[in-house]
């Protein structure tokens, strides 16, 4: 793959050139085309320099989903600053903490209504981080600027010369469920390329439109946006990830496409309408995170009409996509990977006693090439995941078969430690989802006094049960997997949930099940 050595203003300013009058971006109810968002952008990244903005600067985006939200952060990448991206769901004192974190020098915010706190969440946070008045800016100051003089377009010549696209110009946050957030930083380099190999690979596959049903502060809808701009397509935007609004953007504006976490397309079916407005109408639905499993796969495609389920691969160290599935790959390749490593990203499988491995062994998932993140901010030496040769270690478990699919196995970091050996929460969650009214599960490791860990299982049922039937149905399913299990992987107990607690960003929660289940270990124990 030949890589991209452009800036953000240039690429805008190529798609302006080839698609122009096309819409690029639509949100409720606003439309703009690529000519308006070079322009737009232009004016506010002018607007920014005008109100003392310098390089390197850095700047938080706090704010729902929206033409604005976009126009900003190419904006603050135009004028040579770096982007803070903030989970909009949460509150104005752990925004305030984690921009200090990166000592982030200016706010950019949404309307207020969309601000947990309004007005006093964002005189907080400025008093957090001792943040003047002027520096607390809503998008409006910056992307409603009247059309720059030639005055103004010189500083933005300007600044534009002193941007480096291998420099860090975006920082997100990892999420954070299984310790403190990091702070990633990534380039306009990582974050281009990374978008330009996803079409590459998927050029077949994607359609004029996409739904873009996920937060731009999350490196996934931050890829996606750019894969679908840069190749012309429209990107229509979800302010927030409710299933009415989303499968009311899909219908009014017959889109083609959709790409979300696989919590928003289960909620998607449990629609009342959904037969008459989603089924059978969209191309492809690109699902990060994958599914639960094979069946769960079939039973998407075949709810869905047609819709091809394509999972991916990534994180955001890696800016993020690592590997992505086709259309055209067989269903038991779609069913039991996470598809095809992207084209120029070199991926290898690591053992930390025997080194790399061959196709179809076991190990750390290690990486290396152009969507690699800068490193985390503030952390460096033994605390990096970068080993001395420059391979990015993922902390995932995996094995990589012909053709360069690759395949997930787990993460170290799960690995639950009972009484001296290893388990790995996916075989168990592997042997669960077998049992045909399974339709998620999670398992985890508890602190156990004597056995180091103990290992608890999550299901949510297909078919709920009453609360005086399950404690039956969980020794049923135990005994089930000890024929297929090793007596050690058994859980020691299953616990059943309507569902399961999720982050902004449609994941799982891992800090909040965990919560609730020791807490439920403490019922059981009393």
């Amino acid at each position: 793959m030949e890589l991209y050595e452009g800036t953000f203003l240039t690429l805008l300013r190529e798609l302006r050139q080839q698609y122009n009058d096309k819409p690029a971006l639509c949100c409720e109810g606003q439309s703009l085309s690529f000519f308006e968002l070079l322009k737009r952008t232009e004016k506010s990244a002018v607007q920014l320099l005008k109100n003392g903005f310098s390089a390197g600067e850095k700047v938080v985006l706090w704010g729902y989903n929206s033409i604005e939200w976009v126009i900003a952060f190419l904006a603050v990448m135009s004028a040579g600053g770096t982007a803070v991206l903030m989970n909009y769901g949460i509150h104005a004192e752990e925004a305030g903490s984690l921009a200090a974190m990166v000592k982030a020098e200016r706010l950019l915010y949404g309307t207020l209504p969309t601000i947990p706190g309004g007005a006093l969440a964002i005189r907080c946070f400025g008093e957090q981080l001792s943040m003047p008045e002027n520096r607390l800016m809503p998008f409006s100051s910056v992307t409603e600027a009247e059309e720059p003089d030639e005055a103004g377009m010189m500083l933005l010549v300007q600044a534009e010369q002193q941007i480096d696209v291998h420099s860090s110009q975006v920082i997100i946050y990892t999420t954070g469920t299984i310790a403190r957030p990091k702070a990633v930083q990534l380039s306009a380099f990582s974050i281009l390329n990374d978008a330009k190999a996803c079409y590459e690979l998927l050029q077949n596959d994607i359609g004029a439109s996409v739904c873009n049903a996920l937060p731009l502060f999350h490196s996934y809808g931050l890829l996606i946006l750019f894969a679908y701009l840069s190749c012309g397509r429209t990107v229509h935007l979800t302010p927030v990830l409710k299933p009415d609004k989303i499968a009311g953007i899909i219908t009014r504006n017959s889109v083609e496409d959709m790409a979300s976490v696989g919590t928003v397309y289960e909620m998607l079916t449990r629609l009342p309408a959904f037969n008459e407005t989603i089924a059978g109408r969209l191309n492809i639905g690109i699902v990060g995170g994958g599914v639960t499993s094979p069946a769960e796969l079939i039973r998407l495609e075949s709810i869905f009409g047609g819709t091809k389920i394509l999972c991916g691969y990534g994180q955001t160290e890696c800016s993020p996509v690592i590997s992505v599935e086709k259309s055209a790959d067989s269903l038991s390749v779609r069913a039991h990977s996470v598809g095809h490593i992207l084209p120029g990203l070199t991926v290898r499988i690591f053992d930390s006693r025997r080194g790399f491995l061959p196709l179809g062994e076991t190990g750390e998932i290690v990486v290396k090439g152009y969507c690699t993140m800068n490193g985390y901010e503030g952390v460096t030496g033994k605390d990096s995941p970068f080993d001395a040769e420059g391979w990015l270690h993922t902390g995932d478990i995996g094995y990589i078969t012909e053709g360069n699919i690759l395949h997930l196995a787990g993460r170290i970091k799960e690995i639950i430690v009972r009484c001296g050996e290893n388990i790995s929460p996916a075989e168990i969650e592997k042997a669960l989802l077998s049992n045909e009214n399974v339709l998620s599960v999670k398992v985890l490791g508890v602190p156990h006094a004597i056995w180091g860990e103990s290992v608890e299982a999550c299901v949510i049922l297909k078919e709920p049960l009453p609360s005086l039937k399950q404690q039956q149905t969980a020794v049923v399913m135990q005994e089930q997997l000890r024929k297929k299990l090793s007596s050690y992987k058994v859980p020691s107990h299953i616990f059943f949930f309507d569902s399961f607690p999720l982050a902004m960003n449609g994941k799982l929660d891992r800090n909040v099940l965990l919560s609730q289940v020791k807490a439920r270990l403490d019922l059981v124990s009393s």
